[in-house]
């Protein structure tokens, strides 16, 4: 535990102790001057523990403090790859750089991937990035999935009241969940109800610092640690690729609450400097997931750079002993995944044009 939260929270004590009221009055007004200092006390060990750095560390923050390192050793142009999973096992970035730089790219690649990162979590962290490394990716590509799209607080699915959990449901992402919520981006009537009062108590418990105190950390402290996770031996035996047809394709667009999103973070990572943003989707062994981002590149993102998996040569080259389950490939299926991928790149121009 950082030394400097021990005065933090004692500040809070004080702070609170100070606002008692001088004579007993109503309950209302008993519950009112507690809440008030609860909120006032709050948002001052907030505003203090931010301007000491000190924050709710997770992996997702190592990942980062990697990345950072990697990218200030020189000044190669950068493409960052934020995702979830499908993109911590299927981005190489050392792999791609050295690929790119035999095809006489300078680019250095960064991944910037964790296990069920949300939409929000991810660019949280990717304009985390782009602060403490001091400089602007020339190209930005946004892994898109179909689950996290239907579903706005897909973090709830996965794991719920722990740290990455609390932490990223700040005001700003607590709105945009909400506004997927109320669009129907959840699980059926039961699951929106679920999402929300997940919603709820999360966004409570990071206002009120929860955690904060216990498990804060200076981001100076901690480790840093390569985002990319080899895997080498398969945890679940995966079925033969299925090549999808192009008839079974629909020209269609994403949930309005992430189309939303998705505008305003292409505006923001434009007037940053970011010439070409871009979207993708690692393959899998499901074809209505590879439909889907087939069916995005077709609509939502066709003026956009957008590398679907959806290529019979690539799931040709795939089908055999290189999946880690169906949704994640090995090390040996990531080489040729990467590959792939490095000329899908250089055929779309993403490294040349601007968006």
């Amino acid at each position: 535990m950082h030394w400097s939260l021990f005065v933090l929270a004692g500040f809070g004590l004080v702070f609170a102790h100070g606002l008692k009221l001088p004579t007993s009055g109503s309950r209302a007004a008993s519950i009112t001057a507690f809440v008030c200092g609860l909120l006032i006390t709050a948002f001052a060990v907030k505003s203090m523990a931010a301007s000491a750095g000190i924050g709710r560390t997770t992996d997702f923050d190592r990942f980062v403090k990697a990345a950072v390192i990697e990218a200030t050793q020189d000044d190669a142009p950068l493409i960052v790859f934020t995702g979830a999973s499908y993109s911590r096992n299927g981005i190489d970035p050392e792999r791609m750089t050295l690929a790119l730089r035999e095809h006489g790219y300078p680019h250095r690649v960064v991944n910037l991937s964790i296990e069920a990162a949300s939409i929000l979590e991810r660019d949280a962290h990717l304009s985390q990035f782009i602060e403490q490394s001091g400089r602007v990716p020339e190209v930005v590509f946004i892994e898109v999935a179909r689950d996290f799209d239907q579903r706005a607080a897909y973090m709830f699915g996965n794991s719920k009241f722990n740290m990455r959990a609390i932490e990223q449901f700040d005001l700003s992402s607590a709105v945009w969940t909400s506004f997927g919520i109320l669009g129907g981006a959840c699980e059926g009537a039961k699951g929106c109800v679920q999402d929300t009062a997940y919603l709820g108590l999360h966004t409570v418990l990071n206002v009120l610092n929860v955690g904060l105190i216990g498990g804060g950390e200076s981001l100076d402290d901690v480790d840093a640690v390569p985002a990319y996770d080899p895997q080498v031996e398969a945890r679940a035996k995966s079925q033969p690729s299925l090549a999808l047809k192009q008839d079974a394709i629909s020209v269609f667009q994403g949930p309005q609450w992430v189309r939303s999103f998705r505008y305003q973070q292409q505006g923001r990572l434009t007037q940053l400097g970011v010439r070409t943003i871009g979207y993708y989707q690692p393959p899998t062994l499901a074809p209505s997931g590879r439909a889907y981002m087939a069916g995005l590149c077709a609509g939502e993102f066709v003026q956009y750079v957008c590398i679907s998996p959806n290529d019979p040569n690539l799931m040709q080259q795939l089908n055999g002993d290189h999946w880690f389950d169906p949704a994640h490939l090995l090390d040996s299926g990531t080489a040729i995944y990467n590959r792939w991928l490095v000329e899908e790149l250089i055929a779309s121009r993403a490294l040349e044009r601007r968006s």
